[in-house]
């Protein structure tokens, strides 16, 4: 809650949902604002400039696919700023060749977007993932923390999403400081700090059979990271986990279910050799990463994924369930 009002998101960008974040007063339920995360059909108008700037960023006809770009978790408020910061979620179909067939970074799907609290007004944005393929939600725990960057004390916003890389923005305009990975990612060999973009390794995108890490999991999901500014260490619930899919340039739209515009079942006839390869794949494990160096300390490695939550304390001890 901030100022009064109760901020909430949707989920279901698999079913072919549009993303929103809305706000309603605490004391009666009243709808005071909403903003849209992707733009809708245009022939409709435009609910703000917002929505008319991501729309030129997307090709087609999108909106009869929903879109995507669902807030299903990580919210943030810099009372300092008095700024509101947002994940945005995955992309809906995934595969953006079907909803966004020309091409188009499809804002503002796997953004961390920062919003006015009281009125609802886009301020500014930073997308982790452009034209997001992968299921690689930016809805992961947005940690607000004071750094030294560079040899000086920085505000900044500490992320570490599914698309593997760990991601330092400045607090107050969203400028890209850093973003080195913090698992193995094969969608993406870096990012140019200049215009923060990727630079996207060919092939990675579904227009043959492919594999690629992280998986739509992602190296990080829901559990909790944690921050000491004791240690000045953050650590992350962190996971090595692929995925091998044939992409569907022409999938069959179902209103309500599952689009995902690809196949990711393994061949019957290979499915116990499928299910031996990705325990190979897949691990977990609690890693400390230094965000001042970009660099990981130390890290417990566990026989499986989906590691639990961590709290870090004063006493400087790590708590995690698993």
């Amino acid at each position: 809650m901030i100022n009064g009002k109760v901020i909430i998101g949707n989920s279901g960008a698999e079913f072919s949902v549009r993303g929103y974040v809305t706000a309603y007063e605490a004391e009666t339920g009243k709808q005071l604002w909403r903003f849209y995360t992707v733009p809708g059909n245009p022939a409709d108008g435009f609910e703000d400039d917002a929505q008319a700037l991501a729309a030129r960023t997307w090709t087609g006809t999108w909106w009869q696919h929903g879109g995507g770009g669902t807030v299903w978790d990580s919210m943030a408020y810099n009372a300092q700023a008095n700024l509101l910061y947002i994940g945005v979620g995955n992309g809906g179909p995934h595969n953006r060749r079907v909803r966004s067939p020309q091409g188009g970074d499809n804002l503002f799907l796997s953004s961390i977007v920062a919003l006015n609290p009281d009125t609802g007004k886009y301020v500014w944005h930073f997308q982790e993932t452009p034209a997001e393929a992968w299921d690689y939600t930016a809805t992961q725990q947005i940690t607000i923390a004071d750094i030294e960057w560079q040899g000086k004390p920085r505000h900044v916003l500490l992320h570490a999403p599914k698309n593997g890389f760990f991601f330092i923005l400045d607090a107050a305009s969203g400028k890209l400081l850093s973003a080195q990975k913090y698992v193995p990612a094969t969608w993406a060999s870096g990012f140019d700090l200049d215009t923060g973009k990727p630079r996207e390794v060919a092939g990675q995108d579904y227009r043959n059979e492919v594999s690629f890490y992280p998986s739509g999991l992602g190296g990080h999901n829901w559990q909790s990271m944690a921050y000491s500014p004791r240690t000045g260490l953050v650590y992350i619930p962190a996971q090595h986990f692929g995925m091998r899919v044939r992409g569907d340039d022409h999938m069959v739209f179902f209103p309500r279910s599952f689009n995902l515009g690809y196949d990711g079942s393994p061949p019957p006839d290979n499915y116990l050799f499928t299910q031996a390869l990705l325990k190979r794949m897949q691990k977990g494990y609690l890693k400390a990463w230094d965000p001042r160096t970009q660099k990981e300390v130390w890290r417990v490695e566990y026989p499986y994924l989906g590691n639990g939550g961590v709290l870090a304390t004063a006493g400087d001890l790590i708590f995690q369930g698993r």
